[in-house]
């Protein structure tokens, strides 16, 4: 198996789980908003932890070479500074850019369509 492929989709359900995960706890977030906060600070920091803790050791070992290779606080950010990777940290930077990526449509486009359905309900 492609050890990138393994990467991306291991990613991208990371997203999904987070959320499918953010859906059931919706009820919740309309009391106390800062739960979402402490959500995506536990996907940050303490999900990598578990991963390294009970994935198998050959998801561990830096074998992919790095496609994107990025320098700089965005490629620490996004765990791209170093010209090999693991399986792992592949599926934490596109499970963080999938997160930016949200943030941004959420800030930005769904904004907008709001903006635009409103509109249309008005008159």
């Amino acid at each position: 198996m492609n050890l990138i492929i393994l990467g991306v989709a291991t990613g991208l359900l990371l997203f999904v789980a987070l959320l499918w995960v953010e859906k059931k706890l919706m009820k919740a977030f309309e009391i106390n908003p800062l739960l979402e906060l402490g959500l995506i600070y536990l996907a940050f920091y303490w999900l990598p932890d578990l991963a390294y803790k009970f994935l198998p050791p050959f998801w561990k070992t830096e074998q992919v070479i790095n496609p994107l290779q990025l320098e700089g606080s965005l490629g620490f950010m996004l765990r791209l500074n170093k010209p090999h990777m693991s399986v792992v940290d592949l599926a934490f930077s596109v499970f963080l850019v999938c997160i930016i990526g949200r943030f941004i449509y959420v800030f930005t486009a769904k904004k907008s369509l709001w903006g635009k359905i409103d509109d249309k309900e008005e008159h």
